[in-house]
């Protein structure tokens, strides 16, 4: 553990990540935002990955979590929590690895943004999620910049649901929640939502097959949480047309359009 005091630290739990996990790394190595892992026991290349020399001198905290067959995000969350407490930083993000956060102010970068929240009095941000289909292109895990996709739509079940970034002193916590609502005292939420590009996943394929085999632990269950990717016949993955999706001008701007905004993924639409 390194012994001194960070603005901002990203943390993230993953498991077989090598494919997607350099991407979101890279991005926050670019924004200088340092990051803790947690590897839940992957059996690909992700602890290389993170130890390698392009980013272990990023690297903040690298802990590992028994992997016992299943899915268990609460013992994720859990772990994280326990983690957090350790860091000495200014403010934390709970990230995934298919997961790139930042500012809608075009140029800014994200530690800048989450500095101009803290300066205005404001110790929680929000962020929308844009949930991008490789339906143009395929993920490419070697690009420094965002992904060649510009298909996308706005996934916004409920307002202010992911509450991703947050001044640790606040000692919060989004468990009961599965990782999106934070609950505690004092929070005061930054009225700007920022951007969450979500690349769920890297390919047709990929989609087949991220959540047919997977097993969800009793407890998340028990929770209510996964049923969106529980038992879903495997053709429900095929990709949307085109047509039925939002599109940038881009792949790196921030025009997003919020107008349609989606409350289910879109093999339950």
């Amino acid at each position: 553990m390194i012994s001194h005091q960070f603005d901002v630290v990203a943390v993230l739990c993953v498991r077989n990540e090598a494919a997607t996990l350099p991407h979101s790394l890279r991005h926050l190595v670019r924004s200088g935002i340092p990051f803790a892992i947690i590897d839940h026991e992957s059996s690909d290349l992700t602890s290389d990955i993170v130890l390698s020399d392009e980013f272990r001198p990023w690297l903040v905290s690298f802990e590992t979590l028994p992997y016992r067959g299943w899915f268990d995000l609460a013992e994720q969350l859990a772990c994280k929590d326990a983690l957090i407490r350790k860091i000495d930083a200014n403010w934390v993000i709970h990230l995934d690895a298919d997961e790139v956060l930042q500012s809608r102010a075009s140029g800014e970068g994200l530690r800048e943004a989450i500095a101009r929240a803290d300066g205005a009095g404001y110790n929680v941000i929000n962020f929308e999620e844009f949930v991008f289909l490789p339906i143009d292109a395929e993920f490419d895990s070697g690009t420094l910049d965002f992904q060649p996709m510009v298909f996308y739509y706005f996934f916004e079940p409920s307002s202010q649901r992911l509450m991703r970034a947050w001044k640790r002193s606040l000692a919060l916590s989004g468990r009961e929640s599965g990782g999106h609502r934070l609950s505690g005292d004092g929070i005061r939420i930054f009225p700007e939502n920022m951007i969450l590009r979500h690349y769920i996943f890297r390919d047709q394929q990929h989609a087949f097959d991220k959540y047919a085999n997977r097993v969800f632990s009793d407890g998340d269950l028990a929770q209510g949480w996964h049923f969106n990717r529980l038992n879903q016949p495997r053709q429900r993955f095929k990709f949307p047309l085109p047509h039925e999706l939002e599109r940038l001008s881009s792949p790196s701007s921030v025009e997003f359009s919020r107008s349609n905004p989606k409350q289910s993924h879109y093999w339950q639409w």
